[in-house]
């Protein structure tokens, strides 16, 4: 579950991401990791199952915080510059292909060409 929260928080190399999102976001991953290796809970943990069940419920709570007061990207937002990413990539490949076409046509052209010039003298 929290992979998963992780995987919607902005990423740290994106270039839309300003500086200070990006310290918001650090700043609370070190303010939540803090909490889960600090000896000081909100319930102690040498009480059985309580202690984990504190972290279990502040973990996910704070990660949540973090992405409200962090403005990413959603799903949608991701999907579509991954397809707009996909549709350029795609229109270079086939312009690229269509010019190699055409310099081959060119050349099989001025290769018959010279065939023809050869054969009739």
């Amino acid at each position: 579950m929290a992979h998963h929260t992780l995987h919607h928080l902005p990423h740290p190399q994106d270039p839309a991401v300003t500086r200070p999102v990006k310290a918001y976001a650090i700043a609370g991953l070190v303010v939540i990791f803090a909490y889960v290796v600090s000896p000081v809970d909100i319930v102690p943990d040498f009480i059985p199952l309580g202690g984990w069940v504190d972290d279990l419920v502040v973990v996910p709570l704070g990660l949540a915080l973090i992405r409200k007061f962090t403005p990413g990207f959603s799903i949608v937002e991701k999907r579509e510059r991954a397809q707009a990413g996909i549709k350029r990539i795609l229109f270079w490949t086939i312009f690229t292909f269509a010019i190699a076409i055409l310099l081959v046509l060119i050349w099989l052209g001025f290769l018959i060409y010279l065939i023809v010039k050869l054969i009739t003298g």
